[in-house]
């Protein structure tokens, strides 16, 4: 197999699975937010706490739900400051900063921060991020 071959094969396979919760709740909040940067709408949802999924209407209302926020951003520069699990295997919450560059079309680009602290629940090994105003949940850092 060819060198160039083989570099794609293993860039593929390294991608394979960039996306989705993670098993770290700071690591499920960055991919969010990447999938939001690259607009991938309908993966957020995978994301997403399945009560918080339940309680807002579907999945498809989820991603319409964000991108109504973040439909016109280019950019995020996110760091996360702290990630704190509140209860082992159940509970945790990341507090991060984050600046959003928007432009919308026929606008000059303009940065919001979009820092917030997020609530996130344990499922099946990994953490999802609890939709605000979904889950009782008042993240606490």
């Amino acid at each position: 197999m060819s060198r160039a071959v083989m570099t794609a094969a293993l860039g593929l396979f390294l991608c394979t699975g960039c996306g989705g919760p993670k098993s770290t709740p700071d690591g499920t909040v960055k991919s969010f937010y990447s999938a939001i940067e690259s607009e991938d709408w309908k993966e957020l949802p995978e994301m997403i706490d399945p009560d918080s999924i339940q309680k807002s209407g579907g999945p498809g209302r989820v991603s319409a739900f964000y991108y109504s926020i973040f439909q016109d951003v280019r950019n995020i520069d996110l760091s996360i400051e702290e990630s704190l699990v509140q209860r082992p295997n159940e509970e945790a919450a990341v507090k991060f900063k984050c600046t959003a560059t928007f432009r919308a079309l026929g606008q000059m680009p303009h940065d919001k921060d979009c820092s917030d602290i997020l609530a996130l629940r344990w499922h099946d090994g990994k953490w999802y991020i609890v939709v605000p105003g979904t889950g009782g949940l008042r993240p606490k850092l």
